[in-house]
C-alpha cells in the first residue's frame, strides 16, 4: 500500500511539473505510467520461455541439475506440509529436521510459495513455471519504480524494468528459481531508502527491510552489506540530502522492518548458525588473490555477453565456482549503456553511479571484499550480483532517457570485449599432435548458442544507436519493443538449452512426480515378517539418480540432497569420516548405518533398457556391499529389497564406547561399531558407565555375522510402540533394567522429553542424535518439538507490527498538527 501510494504521488508530481512548464494541455497528456503495459510483458515474455517445455511435458516446466531434484520437491513437499498443518519437525527431510530452519531459505517466506497453498497437491508441479513467470514480472515493475524515481521518461524505466527482471543473473538463476523471489522485491529496499531521505515518506522502507527479511535470511544478509555501502555512494551525491535526524530514521524503520520478519527470520537464523559451511573462512593469499585464474576474465564474461549455464563453464573453463550464480549480461545494451555513463558522468550529481560501479567492480574481483557479502564465508558465490545489476540498470536508462547518442560511447567496447570472448572459444588446442579449432569450450553447443545471441544482440543494438536514432522514428517505442524480443531471445535461448540437459522428462514425470501412485508400500509390509503395526515406522534408501524423488512418494530417506538440514546429521557425518555437504549420499558399503536409522527398504532404480523393456528385468536376490537386504519386489521401475535385519526405531545398547575408539576405525568398521556401542562423550561416559559398559573392539567384532547379531540384539530391545507427528513423538518401551534409549532423530534445542510424566534430559549421543534414561519396567517416552526462536520470533513480529503501527500513527498526527499550526500563517500573509 505505501509503494502504491507512492506512484500514485508520482503521477501527480509529474502532472504538476508539466503544468509548471506549460507542456500540460489536458489531463490526458500526462506521462502515462507503464507499469501494467511492463508486467504483462514481462509475465508473457517469461512464459514463452518455458511454453515449449510445457507442451512436451502436458503443462509441467522441467528443467535440469537442481530444479529437478530440490525445486520442484520442495515445493511440494512444503505445500503438503503445510497444508497438513505440520509446520514442526519434518521427518520427510534427511532424517529428519527443523522445518522452518530448513525451508526459509528456499520457500517458506515468499508470498508465492503461499499462493500454492490456495490449490491442492497435484496442481503445485504446474504452478511452477507460472510462479516464475509472476515473480519475473513484479521484478520488472519493482525495478521500474526504482528507476522512475531518478528517470523521468517512462519508456526509458520500461527499459530498465525489463532489463533488471531479465538480466543474466534472473535466467542463470531458472535453475535456482526461489532466488528469483529475493530479486523480485529488492528494488523496494533501495526505493524505500529513497523515498524516506528524499522525499521524507516514512514507512515503505521498513516494509521493503520487512519482505526482502522475510523472503529470505540468506540474501538479506547480501542486502544488508550492499546498502549500507551504498549509503555512503550515495553520501557522495551533492543533492543527497541527509542529516542525523533521517538517519536515525533509516535506523528505526530498518529495526522496525527486522522485527516485523522475525516469526521465520529468527528461527532459520537460529537454525542455520551451527552449520559448518556458515563457519568456513578465507586464508592467505586466498583473502586477496582467486586460486582460479579465469575467476576475474569469467567476472568480466558474464556482465558483457550471455551467460554461461549452472554446472556449464564454458568458454572459460573451470571447475570451480560452477553453481555461483556468475551472471549479470543485459540483453542487447550488454555493458553499453554502463560504460556510456560512466564516460560521460565522471563529475556531477550522477557521478555516485560511476563510483558505485568501480566499488563495486573492485569487490567482485577482490576475494575478501566479495565474501563480505555472504558474512565472510569461504565458499566463493557471485550471488549478490543482481544488486549492482539494478544500478547497471539504472544507469541505462538514464542514458537513453538523457541523451541516447552516449550509448556510441559504449558500443564499441561491448563489441571489442565481445569478440575477445567469442575468440577464445576458436582458439587452437593440440589433442595428440593434432590442431584442432573450436575445442576450448567443453559444451559446444552452448557456445554457439552464447555467440549466435550475443552477435545478434550486438547487431540490434547497433541498429538502435546507428539507424533508429539517427532516422525521424519514434526512438522510445521502437527501443521498448527492441528490448522486449530482446529479453525474450535471451531468457529463451538459455532455457531452450537447460532444458535440454535434463534427463527423460516423460519418466520423471511417471516415476518421480506421480511416483506414488506406483508403489505400494503396504504391499511390502504385509509380505514383511518385521512388520508391528505398533511400531511401523521406517526410513528407505535408494540408488543414486533420483535425489529427492522420496519427497514426491512421500516416504522418509536417509538419502537426502538439501543444503540445510540439522546441523546434528552435519556433525555426524563429520564425525565418522563421511562428507555430507549439500547431501546425505551414503555408499552401500556403509551398509551398517540403514539398520542404525530404520532403514528398512533399498530401492534399486533398474537399468534405462530395463525400465522401456529392451531387455529383460534383471532381479537379484541380494545386491554388492548391501549385507542383510533381500529382494522382495520389482515397483515403478525399482527393485526393491528389504533389510532383514531391520532395527525398529527406539532400542538400547549394552555397551558405550568413545569417540577415540571410533576414530582409530576404518571407515567401514565407524559405522559397525555404531550397531555394538553407544557413542558417549568422557562426560557421559563417567555419568552412564553404572549402566553401560565400555566396549573394547577386536577384530571379530567387524564381521557381517557380528554387524548382524549386533542388529538382532538391538531389535530385542526395542520399542514396542512408536508414533509421531510434526510436534513431537511417543514410544513405549520395557526394560529389564535402567538404560538410555537411542532413537536416531537428530539431536536440536527444540527438543524436550518426558519419560513416565517425568521431564528427563536429552543426551545428544552418536555424535548427533538422541537418547533419554528410563528406568526398569515399562516406559512411556514422550518426545515434544517445539522450533527454537519460533515463540520469541512471533512475539518480536507482533511488537514490530504494533511499533510499525505506532510510528505511521504518530508520523500522520505530527503531519497533521504542524498543518494546522501551518495555516493560521498563510491565513495572514
Amino acid at each position: 500500500m505505501v509503494f502504491y501510494q507512492y506512484i500514485i504521488s508520482k503521477e501527480k508530481e509529474d502532472k504538476t511539473m508539466f503544468k509548471k512548464n506549460g507542456l500540460l494541455k489536458s489531463p490526458d497528456s500526462k506521462p502515462k505510467e507503464k507499469y501494467l503495459l511492463l508486467f504483462a510483458v514481462a509475465f508473457i515474455g517469461m512464459m514463452i520461455s518455458f511454453i515449449p517445455s510445457m507442451i512436451v511435458n502436458k503443462g509441467i516446466f522441467l528443467y535440469y541439475g537442481d530444479f529437478n531434484s530440490q525445486q520442484m520437491m520442495f515445493y511440494q513437499h512444503c505445500h503438503d506440509a503445510v497444508r497438513s498443518g505440520n509446520m514442526g519437525w519434518d521427518w520427510g527431510t534427511d532424517l529428519g529436521s527443523s522445518f522452518v530452519g530448513s525451508y526459509a531459505f528456499y520457500l517458506l517466506g515468499s508470498p508465492f510459495f503461499w499462493l500454492t497453498t490456495l490449490f491442492p497437491s497435484g496442481a503445485v508441479p504446474y504452478l511452477i513455471p507460472w510462479l516464475l513467470a509472476l515473480k519475473t514480472a513484479i521484478a520488472a515493475i519493482t525495478a521500474y519504480a526504482y528507476i522512475r524515481f531518478f528517470v523521468d521518461n517512462t519508456s526509458a524505466c520500461f527499459i530498465g524494468g525489463l532489463l533488471y527482471a531479465f538480466s543474466g543473473f534472473q535466467t542463470y538463476n531458472v535453475f535456482f528459481n526461489h532466488f528469483h523471489d529475493a530479486t523480485a522485491f529488492f528494488p523496494l529496499m533501495l526505493l524505500g531508502f529513497e523515498l524516506l531521505v528524499q522525499k521524507n515518506k516514512k514507512g515503505p522502507f521498513a516494509v521493503a527491510v520487512a519482505i526482502c527479511a522475510t523472503i529470505s535470511y540468506f540474501f538479506f544478509a547480501c542486502e544488508v552489506v550492499f546498502i549500507v555501502i551504498y549509503f555512503f555512494l550515495r553520501c557522495l551525491d551533492k543533492d543527497f540530502e541527509i542529516d542525523m535526524k533521517k538517519f536515525g530514521l533509516l535506523i528505526l524503520e530498518a529495526v522496525i522492518g527486522v522485527m516485523i520478519s522475525a516469526v521465520i527470520f529468527l528461527p532459520s537464523a537460529l537454525s542455520v548458525m551451527g552449520n559448518y559451511r556458515v563457519n568456513e573462512r578465507l586464508y592467505g593469499l586466498d583473502l586477496v588473490i582467486y586460486g582460479e585464474n579465469v575467476r576475474i576474465p569469467r567476472i568480466i564474461q558474464s556482465f558483457f555477453m550471455l551467460s554461461d549455464m549452472p554446472a556449464r563453464i564454458n568458454i572459460l573453463n573451470s571447475d570451480k565456482a560452477r553453481w555461483a550464480s556468475m551472471a549479470g549480461y543485459l540483453p542487447m545494451f550488454s555493458m553499453a549503456g554502463v560504460i556510456a555513463f560512466m564516460r560521460t558522468r565522471k563529475k556531477g550529481k550522477d557521478s555516485w553511479l560511476t563510483k558505485a560501479i568501480i566499488v563495486f567492480g573492485i569487490m567482485a574481483c577482490v576475494p575478501i571484499l566479495n565474501s563480505s557479502f555472504v558474512l565472510f564465508n569461504a565458499s566463493y558465490y557471485a550471488r549478490w550480483y543482481y544488486m549492482p545489476i539494478l544500478l547497471m540498470c539504472l544507469m541505462t536508462a538514464k542514458v537513453i532517457a538523457e541523451n541516447k547518442d552516449d550509448l556510441k560511447k559504449g558500443f564499441v567496447p561491448v563489441c571489442v570485449v565481445c569478440a575477445i570472448f567469442i575468440g577464445i572459444g576458436l582458439l587452437p588446442t593440440n589433442e595428440n599432435g593434432v590442431v584442432s579449432y573450436g575445442k576450448v569450450p567443453e559444451y559446444i553447443e552452448l557456445y554457439y548458442i552464447q555467440a549466435i545471441v550475443t552477435i545478434v544482440m550486438i547487431i540490434m543494438l547497433g541498429t538502435l544507436i546507428y539507424v533508429v536514432a539517427e532516422k525521424k522514428l519514434d526512438y522510445m517505442k521502437i527501443a521498448s519493443a527492441m528490448t522486449a524480443v530482446a529479453v525474450v531471445i535471451c531468457m529463451t535461448s538459455s532455457i531452450v538449452y537447460g532444458v535440454s540437459q535434463g534427463t527423460d522428462n516423460t519418466d520423471y514425470i511417471n516415476r518421480a512426480i506421480n511416483g506414488g501412485d506406483n508403489i505400494n508400500m503396504d504391499k511390502l509390509e504385509s509380505g514383511s515378517e518385521n512388520y508391528n503395526a505398533d511400531n511401523n515406522f521406517y526410513r528407505i534408501d535408494t540408488s543414486e539418480n533420483v535425489d529427492n524423488w522420496c519427497m514426491f512418494w512421500k516416504l522418509s530417506s536417509m538419502r537426502c540432497f538439501h543444503s540445510v538440514v540439522s546441523t546434528s546429521i552435519m556433525d555426524f557425518y563429520s564425525s565418522i569420516g563421511q562428507t555430507r555437504d549439500v547431501a546425505s549420499r551414503m555408499e552401500t558399503k556403509v551398509y551398517p548405518l540403514r539398520s542404525l536409522f530404520s532403514v528398512k527398504y533399498y530401492f534399486n532404480e533398474l537399468t534405462e533398457s530395463e525400465r522401456k523393456g529392451i531387455t529383460e528385468v534383471s532381479k537379484p536376490e541380494t545386491l554388492a556391499n548391501l549385507y542383510g537386504f533381500e529382494y522382495v519386489d520389482t515397483q515403478n521401475g525399482f527393485n526393491i529389497y528389504e533389510n532383514k535385519y531391520y532395527v525398529p526405531m527406539g532400542f538400547t545398547y549394552d555397551y558405550y564406547c568413545l569417540d577415540s575408539d571410533i576414530q582409530k576405525a576404518s571407515e567401514v568398521d565407524k559405522t559397525s561399531m555404531l550397531m555394538k556401542a553407544l557413542v558417549l562423550t568422557p562426560e557421559q561416559a563417567a555419568k552412564y558407565n553404572n549402566i553401560l559398559s565400555y566396549y573394547s573392539f577386536k577384530g571379530t567384532d567387524y564381521s557381517t555375522d557380528q554387524y548382524y547379531q549386533n542388529c538382532l540384539d538391538r531389535r530385542a530391545n526395542s520399542c514396542s510402540s512408536f508414533s509421531y507427528d510434526s510436534y513431537g513423538f511417543n514410544a513405549k518401551i520395557d526394560l529389564d533394567k535402567d538404560n538410555l534409549v537411542f532413537f536416531s532423530v537428530p539431536y536440536d534445542d527444540g527438543w524436550s522429553a518426558k519419560v513416565n510424566g517425568q521431564d528427563v534430559e536429552i543426551e545428544k549421543v552418536d555424535y548427533g542424535f538422541m537418547a533419554v534414561l528410563c528406568p526398569a519396567g515399562s516406559n512411556d517416552i514422550q518426545f515434544t518439538y517445539e522450533t527454537k526462536g519460533l515463540f520469541w520470533g512471533k512475539v518480536i513480529t507482533a511488537v514490530g507490527f504494533g511499533s510499525l503501527i505506532v510510528y505511521l500513527g504518530a508520523v500522520r498526527f505530527t503531519g497533521r498538527k504542524k498543518k494546522e499550526e501551518a495555516q493560521p500563517v498563510e491565513k495572514k500573509a
